[in-house]
């Protein structure tokens, strides 16, 4: 019996030293020059398209999977990262951020409330001063003529523009 029972000890100790060092030959992700490049290029994906931006991408040390906050349609963020990086991105809901930093002419309430705003057709994905330094600007993803409607209704003089490179 104590042969058994030591037979199963030394098999399982097997099993349990081939899966450890199974985990510890798998790659930790990217890192370095390597992991910068591609935070880089999953942002530049979400530059330009007109339904969706990425605002910021990151990960815990070492995961391979990125965590990518898009603003607008998450839908059509994940067909293109998923095909443009398989297997490396989850893409989720984002939420615009504004530096606290003091401008001189800002409205940091009205964009605030701006940056609150959540209606099914478009989301702000910007907040800004326009060149005259006066009026506010606006930037969406989605649908840009429900949005100027909306907004202009509800915030008048504000310059609503959609997510450009």
């Amino acid at each position: 019996m104590d042969i058994a029972l030591t037979g199963r000890l030394v098999a399982t100790l097997s099993v349990l030293a081939i899966a450890c060092g199974a985990a510890a030959a798998q790659s930790a992700g990217p890192s370095g020059q390597e992991l910068a490049d591609l935070q880089q290029a999953i942002y530049q994906a979400g530059v330009g398209p007109a339904t969706w931006h990425v605002n910021t991408v990151g990960a815990n040390p070492g995961h391979r999977v990125q965590r990518v906050e898009v603003i607008g349609d998450l839908q059509a963020a994940r067909r293109v990262l998923d095909q443009r990086f398989p297997g490396q991105t989850e893409v989720v809901r984002g939420h615009i951020t504004s530096d606290l930093v003091y401008r001189r002419g800002h409205d940091y309430e009205l964009e605030g409330e701006l940056q609150g705003l959540d209606q099914p057709g478009f989301q702000v994905f910007q907040t800004g001063l326009a060149p005259d330094g006066h009026t506010t600007t606006v930037g969406v993803v989605g649908d840009l003529q429900a949005a100027r409607v909306y907004i202009n209704a509800h915030y008048p003089g504000t310059i609503v523009h959609g997510n450009a490179p």
